[in-house]
């Protein structure tokens, strides 16, 4: 490797160190004091970096807000993945669900409160744009609960409208826990049964 290749590895490496200390500059900002109140300027001097840092690095506050929420999404969608395609009962994939978004919530507030923030901020500028994401975020519970129907193991019901039920639910759970205002292990608890006796078809195990 010659020195010219090394350099450019070195400088591309430390863009991508200069980008993460952003990302994680902004959501804990962002949990704070929502996306419309933070500036650009707090999240680069709260990262230990010039106020110029952002702007060279985003293209303005909705392109690091993009990337907030890719960087949220990105550590916690594999695990929601992986429980949703395991070999379980279509119940106990949903419990997995909810278990696995809320400790995620727990374990990291800041993330939890940053993507909600985020979410709210992109919905008041193009509601459009947000109600389409929101629908395809429903995609892969839509598919666990008309797997479960299919097997048997769910009653018959609308499956958006429960996969929409959830999401409500869980992102309502995830703000209070974010705000340090409830009980992860009672409130995962209580969301798990409450959707479990709410897509059971009657006469199959609890």
């Amino acid at each position: 490797m010659n020195q010219e290749t090394r350099t450019r590895l070195t400088r591309k490496e430390s863009q991508e160190e200069t980008r993460h200390r952003l990302v994680a500059s902004a959501i804990e900002l962002f949990a704070q004091a929502g996306v419309a109140a933070t500036s650009l300027n707090a999240v680069a001097e709260h990262a230990g970096f010039s106020r110029g840092a952002v702007h060279g690095n985003y293209d303005g506050k909705d392109a690091l807000a993009a990337a907030v929420a890719e960087s949220v999404v990105g550590a916690l969608g594999p695990e929601l993945q992986r429980v949703l395609a395991a070999p379980e009962p279509s119940g106990d994939r949903l419990a997995a669900y909810i278990r696995a978004f809320l400790r995620y919530c727990a374990e990291r507030p800041h993330a939890a409160g940053a993507l909600i923030a985020v979410v709210e901020y992109f919905g008041r500028r193009d509601p459009q744009h947000y109600s389409e994401r929101a629908a395809a975020s429903l995609d892969d519970l839509v598919g666990l609960f008309e797997d479960g129907q299919r097997r048997g193991e769910m009653r018959a019901f609308d499956a958006r409208t429960m996969a929409f039920a959830v999401r409500t639910v869980l992102d309502s759970a995830a703000l209070r826990l974010s705000a340090g205002q409830a009980d992860a292990a009672e409130l995962t608890t209580e969301i798990a049964a409450m959707f479990t006796a709410a897509t059971r078809k009657e006469g199959t195990p609890a």
